[in-house]
């Protein structure tokens, strides 16, 4: 007689799925989970990613092109050849579009297609990098933003683990890949942000810095002025008046006239006719873009969602707002007042998310939408991936998304509670966020 059947013990795969299951729960659900995963994932994805961009998009079996037969960089070939005109006296030409293709052609291959819409201020760095040749003015690009980035989380978070998480970010590795500026541009307006009231002169210098974006520079003069700053206001415009004179004086009037000429073709170019794709443009007005709406309706949908942001970035430096909160609110707004944002541009949430969490870990831990908006960071990888495939706006989704959380932590009844504590206990308003603020200061 057969002997009964006994239940197989479930398989390794079978066995591990629960397992699995819990170990991602834990990860909206646990602080120390979340960073424990966050810090061995970056230990793979910083050295991978660094290697990937090196080896795949810094060399190539032709010369200026990459493995993907693809200009040495990709974007930042224009730098360079921008930075190249403007060292041989030609200034003027990057503004020219014609002219400008005709030399990245030149220079690189016809598969270059890009225009140059840059205030002259930015042909200093560019033409910097044009003293060298393509491959290693490419890799000496990469490399600073590496270590300002790096840098710059160090300061903000004042400890080098986290700084290395945010290195493991999937908008550091697009930035990198394809040479473009936005690591500087975050780590600027990070260090502005985070320095304001220790070293206002230093912070406006990184304020002013920005010159060469200015609809993402627009944002910290205002809340200077607004806030009283004055040292710092100062230095950022001293920074500015110093940069464009000496654009003026290495670069000749051409470019500013140049510059001051093609506006409209960049209004044309970029926001009519999205040529750079509806895929790309992560604002506002592309989100509606990207969904068929008209460009009205897109203005009206950009000009509400600028004047949240302001509204949050104002609300965050005009009253008593924990140091770092105050800190991730410009950093998070800066880059939602502008029209075109492509998803590369973005790379201020990584910095914003930074400062968020280290907010949140004074006041006592993540909240769970805040713990889930940090296990969706994954997601920046395939922004524009998702928007072409499915029409859904995902980069301008996620950057909503982190600037509602920041906004959340800002406490509108702050002001109050510290003006009821005053006159009553004789506590100083500023007992209310001193401790986090000065935790901040020491940390940075």
């Amino acid at each position: 007689m057969p002997a009964p059947s006994q239940s197989r013990a479930p398989g390794p795969a079978t066995a591990r799925l629960p397992a699995l299951w819990a170990d991602l729960a834990d990860l909206v659900s646990s602080d120390a989970r979340l960073s424990a995963f966050a810090t061995r994932a970056a230990c793979v994805l910083v050295p991978f990613g660094l290697a990937l961009v090196l080896l795949v998009y810094g060399t190539g079996p032709e010369p200026r092109r990459n493995w993907y037969g693809d200009p040495l960089g990709n974007d930042f070939a224009q730098v360079w050849t921008a930075g190249r005109s403007a060292l041989e006296g030609r200034g003027g030409e990057p503004y020219d579009l014609p002219v400008h293709l005709a030399n990245m052609k030149a220079a690189f291959g016809q598969d270059c297609r890009f225009a140059w819409h840059y205030p002259p201020v930015f042909l200093l760095p560019a033409a910097a990098m044009a003293l060298m040749e393509p491959q290693p003015a490419y890799l000496l690009w990469i490399a600073l933003s590496v270590a300002l980035f790096a840098l710059t989380m160090r300061v903000a978070a004042g400890r080098m683990d986290l700084a290395f998480v945010a290195l493991a970010h999937p908008l550091v590795l697009s930035n990198l890949a394809y040479g473009q500026n936005a690591l500087f541009t975050a780590s600027l307006l990070t260090l502005g942000a985070v320095l304001v009231d220790r070293r206002p002169w230093l912070a406006g210098l990184c304020f002013g810095l920005l010159a060469y974006k200015p609809h993402f520079a627009a944002l910290a003069p205002v809340l200077l002025l607004a806030t009283g700053r004055r040292d710092c206001l100062a230095a950022c415009l001293a920074t500015v008046l110093v940069l464009c004179l000496a654009s003026l004086a290495l670069f000749g009037t051409a470019p500013w006239s140049g510059f001051f000429g093609t506006l409209g073709d960049t209004n044309r170019i970029i926001l009519q006719n999205a040529a750079a794709g509806l895929d790309l443009n992560a604002s506002a007005f592309g989100a509606v873009r990207l969904v068929g709406g008209a460009m009205a309706t897109a203005w009206i949908a950009q000009v509400l969602v600028a004047a949240l942001a302001l509204g949050v970035a104002c609300r965050a430096w005009c009253r008593p707002t924990d140091a770092a909160l105050r800190a991730a609110a410009l950093v998070a707004a800066a880059p939602m007042l502008s029209p075109y944002l492509p998803v590369y541009d973005l790379a201020p949430v990584v910095p914003a998310t930074l400062l968020l969490a280290l907010a949140a870990h004074r006041a006592g831990g993540l909240r769970p939408h805040e713990r889930v908006l940090i296990c969706c960071t994954p997601l920046f990888a395939v922004t524009r991936e998702v928007a072409g495939l499915t029409g859904f706006p995902l980069g301008f989704v996620l950057s909503v998304a982190t600037l509602a959380c920041i906004a959340h932590r800002i406490r509108p009844w702050t002001v109050f509670e510290g003006r009821h504590r005053t006159g009553r206990g004789g506590v100083d308003i500023q007992a209310l966020t001193g401790p986090a603020a000065g935790e901040s200061g020491r940390a940075a």
